[in-house]
């Protein structure tokens, strides 16, 4: 590795967008429809103030993370005032607002999945001991400010209007005034939150169709928080790297694995009569070839039709996390990972291969497709999204005379359609969707407002102390997992069910697969080299991600479809008048 004092791993450099792709708007509107997301993405990048972050391709970290703790700043405000608003339920119509949130619990009850009904009701119980406790509270101090502050003559003289108006004929009218003011004190809670619940979603989508409109400038939220700030501009840095400093998973922010293969062979001459000696090669020339074997995919020589235009080619260093605070690795200014190795560092990883560094050529065929054209050019269909890309690993190492191949294929499923919504939904919709959402969550909110508020609430008040902490317990240990723990596009993503674009992740794993083995082995035959062991594990490791019988779907390369076809179809059962 590069001695501390050279500037062979370096931070990159930040330049902000002028637009977003359409992954940073999907992930930048997450956070708005998902709390969730939200919490996790600050826990991660910014409370984690000394670990690193993975690689960011196809989308920009730091407005993600700007936008999630906007997001949550404006729940917290939401559940402030619902959590108000119940409150002074309490205090003006106690039984009233108990009955309300016993029948909230009902109704989530009947909602919640058998396993979940538990949950539901301890969390109704506790909604009405903390709010009860409070609007107690808060009234007998009211009651006692009054009491202290009320001076002499006031207080004399609302007796005296009390007495009066108990002996007099306006008794009647009084009291149903009092009983007036108290319907219209009961109504005003009700009112408020429904007011509330619909201008802030109402508030959330604006923000969708506005800032993150698509084609619309980019726009990131300030931070207002120093130390939030200069965590950010570390990370947006870091994320334009080509080193993956890990905690678990190298590989982190490329989906799920799907197909790999590794294996070692000797590197024997072809000719018997050098008596087995072993021939040597240049690990740098061989990933060079497999470099250049996929470029060649889409290479302008081949018909439009044929070309993979998208798919492109990085460097990629895995390094493990777990390292001394005087590491190399370790920027003594901003004490966090370096990310940027330079091709001169890149080249000493590929000659020297070791388990804290290692060095991967990758593959990226992205979700965006080509368009179809008829020969003389006329448009049949533009590009078009798939929704999955495809993230092949290749390591290939000279160690011992011997010669090490590995391949892991990845597929990263399309974004959750919720965080989508600002391409699917009418911009005049908006406000119809906000009140969509406020009615169907409206029993929601009122029953778990107050724990959204104490949690999410709790996690923004002690972001500063957590933050402190981490930076704390990397100074105090010699020894500090730097490592990250997942990519904030792991978190978005949902598996995809569509059958075609599993088929699409197959196919390119498949065609990647072959570029590599064959660029390998082609350069192994003009070396001398004898590849028979080479390509019996080659046959061997073939990819059969996708195996149809009579229905089955296996997708991974690891798995074993064993299947017994009947000679004939059993009997048909006798339909009955049961369900």
């Amino acid at each position: 590795m590069a001695d501390p004092g050279t500037t062979t791993i370096t931070m990159p450099v930040y330049t902000a967008a002028e637009q977003f792709s359409d992954v940073t708007r999907g992930l930048c509107s997450g956070p708005y429809v998902d709390v969730t997301f939200a919490n996790d993405v600050i826990a991660e990048v910014v409370e984690s103030e000394r670990k690193a972050v993975p690689p960011s391709f196809g989308f920009d970290l730091d407005p993600v993370v700007r936008h999630c703790l906007r997001a949550r700043r404006l729940l917290i405000i939401r559940y402030a005032v619902v959590t108000a608003l119940l409150l002074a339920g309490f205090i003006l119509s106690g039984w009233l607002t108990v009955w309300w949130l016993v029948l909230c619990v009902l109704i989530e009850m009947l909602r919640a999945r058998r396993g979940a009904r538990a949950r539901v009701l301890r969390t109704g119980v506790l909604t009405l001991v903390v709010l009860g406790t409070t609007a107690l509270v808060l009234t007998v101090v009211v009651v006692l400010l009054l009491a202290k502050f009320t001076p002499d003559w006031l207080s004399e003289r609302l007796g005296t209007l009390a007495v009066e108006a108990s002996t007099s004929d306006l008794a009647e009218s009084f009291v149903g005034a009092v009983w007036g003011f108290a319907a219209l004190f009961t109504l005003l809670p009700i009112i408020g939150m429904v007011a509330t619940l619909f201008l802030s979603r109402w508030h959330a989508y604006s923000i969708l169709f506005s800032e993150l409109a698509p084609k619309g400038r980019a726009f990131a939220p300030p931070a207002t928080n120093p130390r939030v700030k200069r965590r950010l501009e570390t990370v947006a840095r870091m994320q334009r790297g080509n080193i993956a400093v890990h905690d678990l998973d190298p590989f982190a922010g490329s989906g799920e694995l799907k197909h790999g293969w590794s294996f070692a062979v000797t590197l024997r001459p072809r000719a018997a009569e050098q008596n087995g000696a072993r021939v040597t090669i240049d690990p740098q020339e061989l990933n060079k070839r497999v470099n250049d074997a996929i470029l060649a995919l889409r290479d302008t020589k081949l018909s439009a039709g044929e070309r993979i235009p998208n798919v492109y080619t990085v460097p990629y260093v895995a390094a493990d996390g777990y390292r001394r605070s005087d590491d190399p690795l370790i920027d003594p200014e901003t004490h966090t990972p370096r990310t940027m190795a330079t091709g001169e560092t890149i080249a000493a990883i590929e000659s020297c291969p070791q388990g804290g560094l290692r060095h991967y050529l990758r593959v990226v065929v992205p979700a965006n497709g080509k368009e179809i054209k008829t020969p003389d050019g006329k448009l049949i269909l533009p590009a078009q999204d798939s929704g999955v890309s495809v993230t092949a690993f290749v390591h290939l190492a000279v160690e011992g005379g011997l010669l090490y191949a590995e391949f892991a294929a990845l597929v990263l499923p399309p974004l959750r359609a919720d965080f989508r919504i600002a391409d699917t939904l009418r911009p005049d919709r908006i406000v119809g969707r906000a009140w969509s959402d406020t009615l169907r969550a409206y029993v929601h909110d009122n029953l778990y407002g107050p724990r959204y508020l104490l949690r999410v609430g709790w996690d923004a008040l002690r972001l500063n102390g957590r933050m402190a902490r981490s930076a704390a317990d990397a100074d105090e240990l010699l020894f500090y997992d730097y490592g990250a723990r997942f990519s904030v596009r792991d978190l978005a993503g949902r598996e995809t069910g569509k059958f075609m674009q599993k088929l699409d992740g197959a196919k390119y794993i498949k065609l990647v697969d072959r570029t590599v083995t064959e660029a390998a082995i082609g350069y192994l035959r003009e070396h001398g080299v004898d590849t028979s062991e080479f390509e019996s594990q080659v046959s061997v490791n073939t990819f059969s991600g996708l195996v149809f019988h009579g229905g089955v779907q296996n997708f991974g390369g690891t798995n074993t479809v064993q299947q017994t076809n009947n000679a004939a179809p059993p009997p048909r059962p006798t339909p009955t008048s049961g369900a």
